[in-house]
């Protein structure tokens, strides 16, 4: 069976080239209540014959307004996921001071402007246009006025607590990254290119992938993670470490991926790192030889392990 087609990406306010329906939302890092949310769209557009769309951002609007606090995902991430869950398109808008003055009503009628839109999906606490001012009852009313279906999807919930983005975040904060992965649907990752570091760990015998933590990320909380990465199209199991580096007296925040068993040259290749087990903690070592034995420990972890 050939793979479906890639997500295409539609600039907010351009036409769709087929009738969709479309899920609206932030879905900054597409958790489980959002896969919900999406596969219900995709039900619908099914049943409708029409294609399925998910709104989001170029960026994050948390930084326009002031509440610097790093994506989750960001938008090559979430496009990332989005294909995975085989949407159709995607609806991409910047978040800028003009868009985040649009009236509810402006927002919407620019949405459906050229295209045939013909059913919204949206969860039941959904808010949009300036300071928050439309939410399910105004889309409803809107709908109605322009013979569009809506489909309001409850919240999931993990026992009585509802999840939700801020949960996920607090979860990586913390280093709980087996909830934080429960959430999400699938293990939390990062999207980079591989730059030249220190080539500090090639001298102790582990030479590393270097990637730049992305500007626009979350930072996870710090220490040697059990991972795989996506090096041209195949999944290696690897060990990274995300924070600083004390035994160096080396403090900038970066990502490094110990790839196991990799021999290639990977400078300028943009790969994929999942996390799937949370190690250990950064520690100051006495010296190069202990930071050794301490990463062979982590590297035979990773390999005896079954995710």
């Amino acid at each position: 069976m050939s793979r479906k087609k890639s997500i295409q990406t539609v600039e907010y306010s351009k036409a769709i080239a087929h009738p969709a329906v479309v899920a609206l939302g932030f879905f900054d890092c597409i958790h489980i209540g959002h896969i919900k949310l999406i596969e219900e769209c995709k039900i619908i557009a099914f049943k409708k014959n029409c294609k399925s769309a998910v709104f989001t951002f170029l960026n994050s609007p948390f930084d326009i307004l002031g509440k610097r606090s790093g994506q989750i995902l960001n938008f090559e991430e979430r496009l990332k996921k989005l294909d995975s869950l085989d949407v159709d398109y995607c609806i991409a808008a910047q978040f800028d001071r003009q868009f985040s003055n649009l009236s509810p009503k402006d927002f919407l009628d620019c949405l459906i402007e050229g295209n045939s839109i013909e059913g919204i999906v949206v969860g039941e606490d959904y808010t949009f246009g300036k300071n928050g001012a439309g939410n399910v009852e105004f889309l409803a009313k809107w709908c109605q006025n322009n013979d569009i279906d809506l489909t309001v999807v409850d919240y999931a919930f993990d026992g009585d607590m509802k999840i939700s983005s801020s949960t996920v975040r607090e979860l990586l904060i913390d280093g709980n990254l087996k909830k934080a992965n429960v959430y999400l649907g699938q293990p939390y990752f990062i999207i980079g290119d591989v730059i030249c570091g220190s080539k500090r760990g090639r001298g102790i015998g582990f030479a590393t992938a270097n990637v730049a933590y992305p500007h626009d990320k979350l930072k996870i909380k710090a220490g040697s993670y059990y991972t795989r990465t996506l090096i041209d199209g195949v999944w290696l199991k690897s060990v990274t470490n995300v924070g600083d580096h004390p035994t160096f007296e080396d403090y900038n925040f970066n990502i490094e991926s110990y790839i196991i068993y990799y021999k290639g040259d990977i400078y300028g290749k943009k790969i994929v790192i999942e996390f799937l087990e949370r190690i250990r903690d950064i520690y100051k070592f006495s010296n190069k030889e202990q930071l050794a034995e301490r990463i062979r420990k982590d590297v035979k972890f990773a390999i005896n392990s079954k995710l």
